[in-house]
């Protein structure tokens, strides 16, 4: 019995020591999660956006305009940043619930993209070849969300979403190629050849994400939203190519799988008004489309058929409008 005494106040003692020397002192206490007051409302808003799109496919984003040494050099295909638009309306209810429809729209028209310095034929070293790249892309994504608001004490919140996506994305280049000069039995191949190409993709899926904020008061905020989408579509592929011993035209159609991220970040101003809430916001953006795009075609020497992806991306900024009333 003793012993069984001796062994509680040797661990008595030992952990009032480890008591002082492990002292931490003082302990934060988490913000408390809450959700707004229940209430009914509808807000409108739009943005202007300013974007500029981009490939991972080396066809699509640069061209082979030579070599020197022996070195084949590749110049990049001059894409603008063009306008486009999202607009969106919700319907607010309960405790920090809301359902949301957005759609966003961007298209960058047909414009010249690359003009390279003349180079000499590779049939014929005496022949001028001359090569001009034009292209053009489209977005449209239309988003049905169902978003809940969750307050992390005073200053930061977030609304989390998850809903679908159905995006129609588009891309199309062509190329022009002027032989002049050839002579002999190369005489034939002065003149232009020109090849559109096509790039298709109808997805559907679902997409999920969260918008964080920081308010700094009631009336300036600073955010980050990111989102993220699994999308199911068919994706096309065409080519005019002339019938030659060389090429072919291509149709290409196959089911795809593309995922989705998108990211802005930027800030928002809020006006209290007597019939509602304005407020503006500013930011930057990127969003990106994994293998939306695809390229085919057959080496008629080989027999082998070759295929390549491409994602298909916008980046730019953004300004907008919304407003809030209560019903």
């Amino acid at each position: 019995m003793k012993d069984l005494k001796h062994i509680a106040i040797v661990f008595l003692l030992l952990g009032t020591g480890c008591n002082y020397a492990g002292t931490m002192g003082t302990i934060c206490t988490p913000d408390n999660a809450t959700v707004p007051c229940k209430t009914s409302a509808w807000d409108f808003g739009i943005e202007a956006l300013y974007l500029k799109s981009l490939y991972n496919n080396n066809n699509l984003s640069a061209f082979n305009i030579g070599s020197a040494s022996g070195t084949r050099i590749y110049d990049e295909l001059e894409y603008d940043f063009e306008w486009g638009f999202r607009v969106e309306g919700s319907y607010h209810f309960g405790t920090g619930s809301d359902l949301n429809l957005n759609w966003t729209h961007w298209r960058d028209d047909n414009q010249l993209r690359l003009a390279p310095p003349p180079a000499r034929a590779a049939i014929d070293l005496t022949a001028q070849l001359r090569t001009t790249l034009y292209g053009d892309a489209k977005l449209d994504a239309i988003n049905l969300e169902w978003a809940q608001h969750v307050d992390f004490g005073e200053y930061k919140n977030i609304r989390f979403h998850a809903g679908f996506q159905y995006a129609a994305l588009e891309a199309s280049l062509t190329t022009n190629q002027t032989i002049s000069g050839a002579t002999g039995e190369l005489a034939g191949s002065n003149g232009t050849t020109s090849v559109t190409e096509k790039f298709e993709q109808d997805a559907f899926g679902p997409r999920v994400g969260a918008d964080l904020s920081y308010d700094f008061n009631n009336k300036f905020a600073l955010y980050g939203n990111v989102a993220a989408a699994l999308l199911v579509g068919r994706n096309k592929y065409s080519n005019n190519a002339p019938f030659s011993d060389f090429d072919r035209p291509v149709h290409s159609v196959y089911t795809s799988l593309v995922p989705e991220l998108e990211a802005k970040v930027g800030g928002e101003y809020t006006w209290s008004l007597t019939q509602g809430i304005l407020s503006v916001n500013a930011g930057y953006m990127v969003v990106n489309y994994f293998n939306a795009f695809h390229q085919s075609n057959l080496d008629l020497d080989t027999i082998q058929e070759i295929r390549y992806n491409s994602d298909f991306g916008l980046h730019g900024p953004y300004a907008g409008i919304k407003w809030i009333g209560n019903i």
